[in-house]
């Protein structure tokens, strides 16, 4: 029997291998930026390639516009189906130089700017809301209103929501805010990203606050909500690079890479006809929203009824094949938990309980922002020549080392030598106000649980879940219900360092010789006395190397929070890695190592103390 077994085993993997080698698999790489137009546009063309084409799967690859860009140009991107043009700085040099194929326009009738939700002009009865500014119609009359779109952290400025961080369009908004004197009055906040601008639009259209922020159409966004585009003077080419008129519609090309262009000759002629518009796209982002249909189930109901695009994208034998395969398609996703759990009604659940409480959270954010604002403007106060100085003098009392001070001295000047102490400051306040909250928060509880099996045996899977969520996780409940900013970026980054100030505090506590404490207690001491007395000082180090590993923590994730708007070191980081500026991503990053490296070589002194040694 084991014999047959071999036998029949070998036989089947010899076929496998000879029909593996018979035919080579194709697949199509998809850009994916993170919108839904270009996700739908990516569902489209692979249907048509695996329904008309032969292709045997289709699959999208995630990230920014600018970095997908480079992607195509390396080959490892197939096909783009929306690049906005506009936003990639080096477009025309590389389309001039030949290091992509542009394939054709996808549409080109969009239209993007500062828009404001319509009840601030109009108001809204059924929703209760008084117009806040009627008179507001163009982008100039917002220096009228800076009180109605107050800044969440400096109040005596308004805000106004930019483009992403890296986008070209940035530049021109940033140049625009200049240009009609509104530096003077608001805040231009970069959002760090697209899903937390979207975040903050949604989130302040359901809460009925006013917002004025840059965003763009065709979007599910701008289909649901109702916004108004604030009018500018009318489009000039050079005009509006200087932020002076109208944007105006972005060509949204179709690009391949060089490779798959001269391997797949058919499919791309297909995709030089493929044109759609601003209202066909719209109109399907509609259907999901109403639906709650996938990207894929969209694709196939865009094609249905738009039956007339088929022939001029692919020739009537083509299109007669997509025809067939819709007709005969079935539209299916399987037996699945989401089928019986309505993931929207969570959504609108969070989101009034956000709003309900929004005083509560309101009060937090507030008080985050105060306990920020101190600290920068304390490290702002301090010269910088003293802190390099108190710097040295730390790292050579500490390591008992002079040589030791004069290299941490020198690692941080060069950030005030790069031009980013500034920016270093903005890093620092974030990071030391969620350390601070860390350990207020965290140092009690490892106490609790140090002392409760029942707390411990609770806690301990919470812990658990925190340590190995992702960090984008904290992110989402940060951005709906505080906003964007520092202060999320506070609370994001206290859920994802707090852990390691619970656990070693509470394995200090646990490591404490019992016999030390039941001397204690044979001298009379209360519990608590014993805990305040014997227990923390005992645990000190260990309690302090917990402290260390929260600081490091702390450091690591407000860089990640520079995707929900908190300003510093991490947005430029953010900024160099969508903009492809090696240069000033890697000076960027320099400077957040530095900061790094220096808090942990002297936080670490404080634990060993003196020389060094325990």
């Amino acid at each position: 029997m084991k014999r047959i077994i071999c036998l029949l085993s070998i036989i089947v993997m010899i076929i496998c291998i000879l029909t593996g080698c018979g035919r080579e698999s194709k697949e199509i790489v998809f850009a994916d930026a993170g919108w839904d137009s270009a996700k739908l546009n990516n569902a489209v063309a692979g249907y048509i390639a695996k329904a008309a084409y032969g292709y045997d799967n289709w699959r999208e690859v995630s990230g920014s516009t600018t970095v997908l860009h480079e992607g195509l140009i390396k080959g490892e991107i197939d096909i783009h189906m929306e690049v906005w043009t506009d936003n990639i700085v080096s477009y025309k040099s590389d389309l001039e130089n030949g290091r992509f194929k542009e394939l054709g326009i996808n549409f080109n009738d969009n239209i993007q700017g500062l828009y404001v939700p319509r009840y601030v002009i109009e108001g809204d009865k059924e929703r209760g809301i008084k117009a806040s500014a009627p008179d507001l119609k163009t982008v100039e009359d917002l220096k009228k209103y800076k009180d109605v779109f107050q800044d969440a952290e400096n109040k005596d400025k308004g805000r106004i929501y930019g483009a992403i961080p890296g986008w070209e369009v940035d530049n021109i908004m940033f140049n625009k805010y200049n240009y009609y004197g509104l530096n003077k009055d608001f805040i231009y906040f970069r959002p760090g990203s697209d899903a937390a601008l979207s975040a903050a639009i949604s989130g302040a259209y359901e809460k009925g606050e006013p917002i004025v922020a840059y965003y763009w159409e065709p979007t599910w966004l701008m289909g649901k909500y109702d916004f108004v585009l604030l009018k500018d003077a009318p489009y000039d080419p050079i005009g509006y690079k200087e932020g002076k008129t109208e944007c105006p519609s972005v060509v949204v090309t179709i690009g391949s890479s060089n490779k798959f262009y001269e391997n797949n000759k058919e499919f791309c002629g297909f995709l030089e006809n493929y044109k759609t518009s601003s209202n066909l796209i719209s109109e399907a982002l509609a259907y999901m929203q109403e639906t709650g249909a996938s990207h894929e189930e969209a694709a196939i109901w865009f094609l249905k009824e738009n039956d007339n695009l088929l022939e001029g994208w692919l020739g009537k034998e083509k299109a007669d094949e997509i025809r067939k395969a819709l007709n005969s398609d079935v539209t299916t996703t399987g037996w699945s938990l989401q089928n019986y759990f309505n993931i929207e009604s969570i959504d609108s659940a969070v989101r009034k309980f956000s709003i309900k409480f929004q005083p509560f959270f309101n009060a937090i954010k507030s008080g985050l922002d105060a306990m920020i604002l101190f600290s920068y403007t304390i490290l702002n106060f301090i010269p910088w020549w003293v802190i390099v100085i108190g710097v040295f003098i730390s790292g050579w009392k500490l390591k008992n080392k002079l040589s030791q001070g004069i290299i941490y001295a020198f690692m941080i000047s060069i950030i005030k030598f790069l031009g980013l102490w500034g920016l270093m400051n903005e890093t620092l306040s974030i990071v030391i106000t969620s350390v601070i909250v860390s350990v207020i928060l965290g140092f009690p509880i490892g106490l609790l649980i140090a002392s409760n099996e029942t707390a411990n045996r609770i806690t301990r899977p919470i812990l658990d879940t925190m340590q190995t969520m992702p960090v984008f996780v904290y992110l989402i409940p940060a951005v709906l219900f505080f906003g964007l900013g520092k202060a999320p970026a506070v609370i994001a980054t206290t859920i994802y360092a707090i852990v390691p100030i619970v656990r070693l505090t509470s394995l200090g506590i646990r490591q404490v010789d019992k016999e030390v404490v039941e001397a204690a207690k044979s001298f009379g001491a209360t519990k608590l006395q014993c805990l305040i007395k014997v227990q923390i000082p005992q645990a000190v180090p260990t309690i302090m190397t917990g402290f260390n590993q929260t600081l490091m923590m702390a450091m690591a994730m407000v860089v990640t929070c520079s995707m929900i708007g908190a300003s510093g070191l991490g947005m430029e980081v953010l900024i160099g890695v969508n903009r492809i500026e090696i240069g000033r991503g890697l000076v960027a990053g320099t400077a957040v190592v530095i900061v790094a490296v220096l808090l942990d070589r002297l936080t670490q002194g404080l634990i060993k103390g003196n020389g060094g040694k325990m």
